[in-house]
């Protein structure tokens, strides 16, 4: 199998939401500083880069993400194209034939740059939620997107509600539209609302 690595790269200084903990990393051990091995420091909100988002995100009682339902996460996708410059819409993708259990990753023109090298930009394509809703209504399990944010307040409510897990910050440059097998890997933290996680897809 060829797999593809769908995920982006975690490094010093790269773009985080706003009112989130900007990434740092440094070597606190180095070997050519004459230390016996190098060892690597990170600070970093658990919504940086590619990431999953745990009902506990926005919801009060929500779980954490180390109860997240693993399945959702593995298994068949489809990346889907979206020409909107704005928003993923109900009336662009409700002519996909999506089955009970379908996870769906969006590639928008975000993926047309590397996002994460460049400043915040708010001007992103996110979720509306007529899309969510249609979503739901569909039995979707998983839903992805190739920035920081699935959507606003209401996106997030609609899919974390039902029990959709939400994959956001997705490295969707290479990957063409079509259909792929996802194996997307949230960390295991206690408490948290969110994890970064690895993500990889091959060609069904």
């Amino acid at each position: 199998m060829n797999w593809l690595d769908i995920t982006t790269t975690i490094f010093d200084g790269m773009a985080y939401w706003p009112d989130n903990a900007p990434v740092r990393i440094k070597k606190t051990l180095s070997i050519a500083a004459g230390d016996a091995a190098n060892v690597t420091e990170m600070s970093l909100s658990v919504h940086t880069a590619t990431h999953v988002d745990a009902p506990l995100h926005f919801l009060a009682n929500g779980a954490d993400v180390t109860t997240l339902d693993l399945t959702t996460l593995i298994g068949p996708a489809l990346v889907v194209e979206i020409q909107d410059p704005q928003f993923i819409t109900q009336a662009e993708i409700e002519h996909l034939k999506l089955e009970k259990g379908s996870r769906v990753l969006f590639k928008t023109r975000n993926s047309r740059r590397q996002w994460a090298t460049e400043p915040f930009n708010p001007d992103f394509v996110r979720v509306r939620a007529d899309a969510a809703t249609w979503l739901r209504d569909q039995g979707v399990v998983c839903v992805g997107v190739d920035y920081l944010s699935v959507g606003p307040a209401d996106t997030h409510h609609i899919l974390l509600e039902a029990g959709i897990s939400v994959i956001e910050g997705l490295a969707l440059q290479h990957a063409e539209p079509g259909e792929y097998d996802m194996i997307c890997l949230p960390l295991k933290i206690e408490g948290a609302d969110g994890a970064p996680a690895r993500v990889i897809a091959t060609r069904r």
